[in-house]
């Protein structure tokens, strides 16, 4: 690789970098420092809080660094390999992040979450990896090797995994899979759980309650996510729910419901009295079965415009 394309590829990597990463020299003693001190770090968190950059993969076995070669993958960017015994972690470039916190675009996380399963499959990789931290591939406790600088679709890298299956499900899951699994049974308790928590200044009470929530799940799964990735799926889901289904929107959609159900209503109790059908039309005589509008005492503009917001069948 020549040294303009390298230098691009490792000013891309700290570019991507959190501000403030999670690093360390020693695993089980993590801190948080400032981008300039944590790229100096053997172990360093390559992706946002709450966006995925990178699909990273913990290959636990020995000349691990060529497996996506052997198994006809695309080139990762890099693959960091331990000097001792072989082993390393390898990473995929996205062209665009993916989200891990919105409720908004679950589809691409679920997306995301098939390929990383398939992928840790295909690799052999270890499923109990947490992807917090990664082999810091600027660290010259590594040996790095820097494929290529090709930043791939999510359609790309699904044409050589098959995707059947995955993510797997509950327990099982892992990366970001488990950020789908939380976001799916947390909104569905959410949904139905917020209408008892409506009362003056509710807010903070709620989102204690959901955050209260997403921690129990979370400690379900065998490698359960990071506290800031479950703090921040709970407030992402908190603030949803108190946006879409706050107690002014209930009395709106109620007051609908009613309008629509008393208007219902009045048509029903004409038809019984056997006055609609038999009402008189103007020129004299019953009015046509075509034209309604006449018959509910409606102009015809404003029956179709009630009709298609949906008071008519």
């Amino acid at each position: 690789m020549k040294t303009n394309q390298l230098n691009r590829i490792k000013a891309d990597f700290i570019g991507l970098l959190p501000t403030k990463p999670y690093c360390t020299d020693e695993l089980g003693v993590t801190v948080i420092r400032p981008k300039s001190t944590a790229i100096n770090k053997k172990y360093i968190q390559v992706n946002q809080p709450s966006i995925d950059y990178y699909l990273v993969f913990d290959l636990d076995y020995e000349y691990s660094a060529l497996a996506w070669s052997d198994l006809n993958l695309p080139a990762p960017a890099w693959t960091a390999k331990n000097k001792s015994n072989s082993r390393s972690h390898m990473a995929y470039r996205l062209n665009a992040g993916v989200c891990t916190s919105s409720m908004a675009r679950l589809a691409p996380l679920k997306y995301l979450a098939a390929i990383q399963s398939a992928y840790t499959e295909k690799l052999k990789a270890d499923r109990s990896y947490a992807r917090l931290l990664t082999k810091n591939p600027l660290h010259d406790a590594w040996q790095t090797t820097w494929w290529t600088d090709e930043k791939y679709t999510l359609d790309y890298l699904a044409d050589f995994v098959d995707l059947t299956g995955h993510p797997l499900k509950g327990k099982e899951c892992h990366g970001v899979g488990r950020n789908c699994e939380l976001f799916d049974n947390v909104a569905d308790w959410a949904y139905s759980e917020v209408r008892k928590y409506w009362e003056p200044n509710y807010e903070h009470q709620w989102k204690e309650a959901v955050l209260s929530r997403t921690e129990g799940l979370n400690t379900q799964f065998i490698v359960p996510l990071p506290y800031s990735e479950v703090k921040s799926i709970s407030k992402s889901i908190a603030n949803y729910v108190m946006r879409h289904f706050s107690p002014e929107k209930f009395r709106e959609s109620q007051a609908i419901k009613g309008r629509k159900g008393g208007l219902a209503g009045s048509i029903e109790d004409k038809i019984k009295a056997g006055v609609l059908g038999g009402a008189i039309s103007k020129g004299g005589g019953r009015p046509s079965l075509n034209q309604p509008w006449l018959e509910l005492g409606l102009s015809r503009a404003t029956y179709f415009r009630k009709k298609k917001a949906g008071y008519f069948k």
